[in-house]
């Protein structure tokens, strides 16, 4: 019952830090031509400009007739290699009517963009057509995708935690704790085999596991780039997204996973049925110990690869774009090399420790045991220490506000982790207090390990467990917007009030004066909705108590109002009441919600 308890609780952990959707990155800051425009001929391109580079597939830019028909040439481009436009040419000869422009790109940060505008070559269609929602609603891959994405993410971190933090067990714990407690006995050769072979085994797992998620990752990539299910996209989509940021590094990473393997094969290769050939690193031939250093030597070909993964997650992710990057980006990389020592360690104390114990009789068996959890604790320890200072760097760089800890799904997602994180500093500080202290108290009686054996083995497996749902918590930040960049301006609402399609912006989204834009459009036509005669609108923050505050609307034009240097004086979820009356008798209302911070 504990363990379907503890099951349950982390799938709920989980869950929480999943929502339904995730706000992108770039904004977009103008089209050619402009939504809702009606142009004499036949434009040569049709563009959107965003406030940051942005790459895509061939498919990224879409436009469509009325009916439903691509009426462009499929092979989307970036203008004059400027990496904030993104273009398509339309076909030749196109009639004349309304037409809905889509895009559906790759922020710098890999999280994905959408949105679209309508305009008129000519004249104005005069039957309905499909909206933009409608059209970018046969482009989404899902949510499946999406959190498969974030199980793939969490198991590539995990590989990378293990087979870098094993590598970094053998130097730091095992190769000192042989030196100082070994014997050269023929029985101690064969605990130094036993481990050594199990590592081997470890690390080829964890090359596998992370081969596949590489290889899975740049796919599903592809799958969120283009809006098509994993099983559908082709080698062009595929060659698009390698050409990437993401798509590069994640494929350096397969790279480095197979020279992983390969030297895993022959570094580690057993000389024979009981020697490994990493033991001559260990032990000499007359039984001496060697010092350390004679197997980082013997270990560059493993860690090499190793030490590149680490550099994965940040160059990757935002810690590569996102400024200040010169804090940012060693700070993730601390973090993600302070997570490989307490996952790799724990790996290591739970499945390679023992298989060279168990080559030990009862009072050398506690001797190994208390002498490798001793080394390994105080670097536990310091790995508590980094990982909390460093999630703090980059939790400040991420977020601005507390609120944005519980507003948004990235700051949600902190919180999880950072439960997580606490319960497994809990378990840490038990081993801490009570199993090295026993197991030191047990090897200088000379006695087996016992009760306090198992009571370790069953923490370290929490820990473990622990670990691999923060993996997949931080899979999923990985997927997620900042905070910071989904909490601020400028935001834009999409949504409908009676019959006409709404289009709200508010910039910059922050307390005190803020510029906001109200444009309405007729769905069918693409036109400006012109049969607004008043519009009012009234802003209240309900959480606060404050309002319903009247705001000055100015119009401007047909189908388009200003509400200039509106002041929403204090953080929080607002709400905009629109009463738009378009004869003495008729009115339509709609509510949306503005996050202010």
């Amino acid at each position: 019952m504990r363990r379907r308890a503890l099951t349950l609780a982390a799938a709920l952990l989980v869950l929480a830090a999943l929502p339904a959707s995730a706000c992108a990155h770039a904004q977009l800051e103008s089209t050619s031509p402009q939504r809702g425009a009606l142009v004499a001929k036949e434009p040569s391109a049709i563009s959107f400009t965003f406030d940051e580079p942005v790459s895509g597939t061939d498919g990224a830019v879409r436009v469509f007739d009325t009916k439903g028909n691509r009426v462009d040439d499929g092979a989307a481009y970036h203008p004059g290699s400027v990496g904030k436009t993104f273009a398509v040419h339309l076909k030749t000869g196109l009639p004349k009517g309304t037409y809905t422009a889509t895009y559906r790109v790759v922020s710098a940060d890999t999280h994905i963009v959408t949105g679209g505008f309508v305009f008129s070559i000519g004249a104005r269609s005069a039957g309905a057509g499909s909206t933009v929602g409608q059209l970018l609603a046969g482009q989404k891959t899902g949510r499946v995708t999406s959190w498969g994405f974030a199980v793939t993410r969490g198991v590539q971190y995990g590989a990378i935690g293990i087979g870098a933090g094993l590598l970094a067990f053998l130097l730091a714990v095992w190769l000192p704790a042989l030196r100082r407690l070994g014997g050269g006995t023929e029985e101690w050769e064969q605990a130094a085999s036993a481990f050594v072979a199990r590592l081997r085994i470890a690390l080829l797992i964890a090359a596998g596991f992370g081969l596949a998620s590489a290889l899975l990752g740049i796919g599903l990539q592809a799958a969120e780039s283009a809006g098509v299910p994993l099983w559908k996209i082709t080698g062009s989509v595929i060659s698009d997204v390698l050409g990437t940021r993401f798509g590069t590094i994640w494929a350096a990473g397969a790279v480095a996973w197979v020279v992983l393997g390969a030297a895993a094969l022959t570094v580690l290769a057993p000389r024979s049925a009981r020697a490994p050939v990493l033991q001559s690193a260990s032990l000499g031939a007359d039984g001496a110990l060697l010092a350390p250093r004679a197997g980082a030597t013997r270990l560059l070909p493993l860690l090499i690869p190793a030490a590149a993964l680490i550099f994965l997650p940040a160059l990757a992710g935002h810690a590569s774009i996102q400024h200040p990057v010169w804090l940012f980006l060693p700070a993730n990389v601390i973090h993600v090399s302070a997570m490989c020592l307490w996952l790799g360690g724990l790996t290591a104390l739970l499945t390679c420790l023992p298989a060279a114990t168990r080559r030990l009789q009862g009072a050398d068996r506690t001797r190994l045991l208390a002498g490798g959890l001793a080394r390994f604790s105080p670097i536990a320890l310091g790995c508590v220490v980094a990982l909390t200072a460093t999630g703090v760097i980059q939790a400040l760089i991420q977020i601005n506000a507390f609120n944005e800890l519980w507003n948004t799904p990235y700051g949600r997602a902190v919180l999880v982790k950072i439960g997580l994180i606490l319960g497994l500093i809990g378990l840490g500080a038990l081993n801490r207090r009570r199993s090295v202290p026993r197991l030191r108290q047990l090897a200088d009686e000379g006695a087996t390990p016992g009760a306090a054996g198992l009571l370790l083995r069953r923490t370290l497996r929490a820990e473990v467990a622990a670990i691999a749902v923060v993996l997949t918590v931080t899979g999923a930040l990985a997927g997620y917007a900042p905070a910071k960049t989904t909490a601020t301006g400028p935001v834009q609402v999409t949504s409908t009030v009676g019959p006409a399609q709404l289009s709200l912006d508010v910039d910059p989204a922050q307390v005190g004066a803020n510029d906001i834009h109200i444009y309405l459009l007729d769905p069918k036509s693409g036109a400006q909705y012109s049969k607004v005669k008043e519009l009012t609108v009234t802003a209240t923050l309900p959480a606060k108590g404050i309002g319903p505050l009247d705001l000055q609307v100015q119009d401007t034009g047909p189908g388009h109002w200003t509400i200039p240097a509106a002041i929403l004086g204090a953080p929080g979820t607002w709400t905009l009441d629109l009463i738009a009356r378009v004869s003495d008798f008729d009115q339509y209302e709609r509510k949306v919600t503005v996050h202010i911070r």
